[in-house]
């Protein structure tokens, strides 16, 4: 067992698991019922119609879970500080996805609502920004506040543009939140180690169905959750907690290098780089006949990697952190040029997988 979680922590987290994954299985029949169901189309990597509201029970199950403990056992706790502010602007994030999935929202008022809960919450609820200088100077809270921000609302949309094949947006989280959980317990910071448990088994939970083939997708509603709760626990977490920021970011090297690599790649091809497209290296994966269950574990080896190499970060000296970060960009580096030499060679074989 792991120092400083007892029954209760661990009961909640396979509570987590086991809601998720029937709360799932019901959302995929309700969402054939009232027709939310995702319609493939030029751009889509599936070829039948999928359900796609398994992301509200993934998240309301572990958001039940974490207000039980809250509640429950946050005494335990040595450090909470800015963890509840998280939880809630993930949580508005999720209901804004929720209504995207339904409704259709329009991208620059899905954007301009992120971006002002994202300030908000850094602004007034959480942790004290620190006062940091840039040559000599000290730069003032608002550039902080509106670094912060952006990179939080970057993560909440990369992750989204990520979830495009089955199992890759649900399996990331629930290695990535299993690794914080392992990480944040090491440090004694029992309140987000248990947040990242219980986000962790509510995405095993999801993944019983969303695997490979999948039965249903999270939809923003689930996306939205996760990507805003990694965005902004990084940055809060990261003033808050003795954990490193490049810890809390260098399991997402594969969603970050992937989304940031391709809108470059079409700002510099004169593409419309705002609307949707099948240009991210693991649809191009897919399009060359790799099948869904293959491309997602390749991309969870590359979770795994890039989890091994924040160990690095968090042991080594400083030599060493800089190898290990040269180690994640080379094999994304690597894996891309694979790619693209493939294209070239067997350009018939692209095609929907």
């Amino acid at each position: 067992m792991v120092p400083g979680f007892g029954a209760l922590t661990l009961g909640l987290a396979a509570a987590s698991l086991a809601v998720s994954a029937a709360g799932v299985w019901y959302s995929i029949r309700l969402a054939q019922r009232v027709g939310v169901v995702d319609v493939p189309n030029e751009r889509s990597s599936h070829a039948v119609p999928t359900p796609r509201m398994g992301g509200v029970p993934m998240v309301g199950a572990a958001v039940a879970m974490f207000g039980c403990w809250f509640f429950l056992a946050a005494g335990e706790a040595l450090s909470i500080r800015g963890l509840p502010s998280v939880f809630l602007f993930a949580l508005v994030m999720s209901v804004i996805g929720f209504w995207d999935d339904f409704s259709g929202l329009s991208p620059l008022f899905r954007f301009l609502v992120q971006f002002v809960a994202a300030v908000s919450l850094l602004w007034s609820f959480a942790v004290p920004i620190p006062e940091m200088a840039l040559a000599g100077a000290a730069l003032p809270k608002a550039v902080l506040v509106l670094a912060g921000a952006i990179w939080s609302v970057w993560m909440l949309n990369l992750y989204n543009f990520m979830d495009g094949i089955d199992g890759i947006a649900g399996g990331e989280a629930a290695l990535a939140s299993s690794f914080f959980f392992l990480v944040f317990a090491w440090y004694g910071e029992t309140g987000w180690a248990a947040a990242n448990l219980f986000i962790a088994a509510a995405s095993m939970g999801f993944l019983v169905h969303n695997w490979p083939p999948a039965r249903v997708f999270m939809g923003d509603a689930g996306s939205g959750f996760l990507g805003a709760f990694y965005g902004m626990q990084s940055v809060v977490a990261a003033l808050a907690t003795p954990v490193p920021y490049l810890v809390l970011v260098l399991p997402f090297a594969n969603f970050i290098l992937d989304t940031t690599f391709t809108l470059l790649r079409r700002v510099v091809r004169g593409e419309k780089w705002y609307e949707a497209h099948r240009s991210h290296f693991y649809q191009r994966m897919t399009d060359l006949g790799m099948s869904h269950a293959k491309v997602t574990g390749l991309e969870m080896a590359s979770v795994a990697v890039s989890c091994l190499a924040a160990v690095f970060v968090l042991a080594s000296s400083f030599v060493w952190k800089i190898v290990a970060v040269a180690v994640v960009l080379g094999g994304f580096v690597s894996a891309g040029v694979l790619v693209s030499l493939k294209e070239k060679l067997h350009p018939q074989k692209q095609g929907r997988s």
